[in-house]
């Protein structure tokens, strides 16, 4: 009796603010972790501590939501129902200030953590990722078994024993750290040669070696690094494409179980949805590096989209009462979720210079939970109006949409790339005749170190050309 009773527009009207606040934080979220940790005198500490920070304000705000149920008795006003709705929205606000800071910040520290590690790179953060799917999973599980059988205030006591364990994890994340004899995790500070200009990660190689000498120590805003990616046609597309995947996806994690409901699904039901998405996001988590490495991340995400698609028009044909058929479309969501998500990772890592690994995933999370906002009010009022099975088309078709600007950059920069490649093998020629010819050549000397450059950077070019 103390829950408000939400519309489906209404519904989705406050989830969107949510996520608004996620998309307009994430950015200074993720920079405030980078800044900290630019600060802090050993490697990890500053963003542990924006980390553990973000996390105490979350857990706080969801408990938070507990609090009318002690505070008011069963006769309420309609006074006390206004002031318990403005509560709850009150209490999401903070909580999306949290996910607005979590979210880039342990993603950044991922990043920032491969980089430090001799044979891994940026493309193995899906195996990273994986084991995430794996609690999502099984907390899910146990939160809908939990909810039926003990009632909504199973959460709390969820939630409480899971900031244990997250603060015991990052403890022995430093604490690890602290004994490690590698040197890989040892902060340089003012080391030219640690790193390389933002704008040779994007830029050709004559551009890479003239910026080489920029003081790394330069702060880059927010607005320069959203720049790097959208000043070409290719990151444009593949923003556009984020942006439409993400009111596909939001309409699926925060509207499916209205729908699973109408078609009988119980609590336990919900949860095990969440299991059957998770075991299929695990393997190709697991495989994304190799996926990466052969593919790219355009491509990843093509078929991350096209999942998408059969998976919500799949929906619209279950009839009533076959909630074991949505189960089995619900696999179809780990190459969804897993591909968007390590495709976008991978393609955000290659532009944003060292450094700023929490704050390229906030801008990326920015795209995305915009796309999240626009989504859910366009979904709410759709699914209110015209019913569950036409928003599912209509959210279909925006994917579509997404999905054929995104295909036609990689067409062409495919066609482009192969060019790129037969004039590198033309250049490879030059210069090893003009290094025969006068091997100490100031001149063949400098152009062997662009071709490397070229080399080393060439999968790079491809996305920022």
């Amino acid at each position: 009796q103390l829950s408000p009773r939400f519309t489906d527009s209404m519904i989705g009207m406050t989830l969107a603010l949510q996520y608004a606040i996620v998309a307009m934080l994430a950015g200074w979220g993720g920079s405030l972790a980078d800044a900290q940790e630019r600060i802090s005198p050993r490697w990890g500490l500053g963003r542990v501590k924006v980390l553990g920070f973000a996390l105490t304000l979350g857990t706080i705000a969801f408990l938070g939501h507990g609090l009318p149920e002690y505070t008011y008795n069963d006769s309420i006003t309609l006074l006390d129902s206004t002031a318990i709705l403005v509560w709850h929205i009150g209490m999401r606000c903070i909580y999306a200030v949290s996910m607005g800071i979590v979210a880039p910040c342990m993603d950044g520290l991922a990043l920032a953590h491969l980089d430090c590690i001799d044979g891994a790179s940026a493309s193995d953060f899906g195996i990273e990722r994986m084991y995430g799917a794996i609690f999502w999973g099984v907390g899910s599980l146990a939160a809908g078994i939990g909810i039926d059988y003990f009632g909504f205030d199973f959460l709390y006591t969820l939630l409480i024993i899971s900031t244990l364990l997250s603060y015991i994890s990052m403890g022995i994340y430093l604490w690890g750290l602290s004994k490690d004899t590698t040197g890989a995790f040892i902060i340089s500070r003012g080391d030219e040669s640690a790193d390389i200009s933002a704008d040779s990660r994007y830029q050709n190689e004559e551009e890479a070696i003239s910026t080489e000498g920029e003081n790394e120590d330069d702060i880059i805003s927010n607005a320069d690094l959203l720049r790097m990616i959208y000043r070409t046609g290719y990151g444009r597309a593949l923003l556009i494409f984020v942006f439409m995947l993400a009111m596909g996806i939001a309409v699926v994690d925060n509207l499916a179980f209205i729908f699973f409901d109408a078609l009988g699904a119980s609590s336990t039901m919900d949860g095990w949805t969440v299991v059957f998405t998770v075991m299929f996001e695990i393997p190709v988590f697991y495989v994304a590096p190799k996926l990466l490495e052969k593919y790219g991340p355009g491509k990843l995400l093509l078929a991350a989209g096209m999942a998408y698609v059969v998976r919500v028009i799949g929906y619209t044909l279950v009839p009533e009462g076959k909630m074991y058929l949505v189960l089995m479309l619900e696999t179809l969501h780990g190459l969804t979720y897993a591909g968007s998500k390590a495709g976008g990772v991978e393609f955000i890592q290659q532009i944003i210079p060292e450094g700023y690994e929490a704050s390229g995933q906030g801008i990326l999370i920015f795209v995305t939970y915009f796309g999240v906002v626009a989504g859910l009010i366009s979904a709410g009022w759709m699914q209110e109006t015209f019913g569950a099975r036409v928003m599912y088309r209509a959210m279909a078709a925006i994917v579509c949409v997404g999905i054929a600007v995104l295909f036609l950059a990689e067409s062409t920069h495919d066609k482009q790339d192969h060019q790129e490649k037969s004039e590198s093998n033309e250049n490879s020629l030059l210069i090893k005749s003009s290094s025969s010819a006068s091997a100490a050549s100031d001149f063949a000397d400098a152009s062997t170190e662009r071709y490397m450059k070229k080399l080393k950077y060439d999968s790079l070019n491809k996305y920022a050309t």
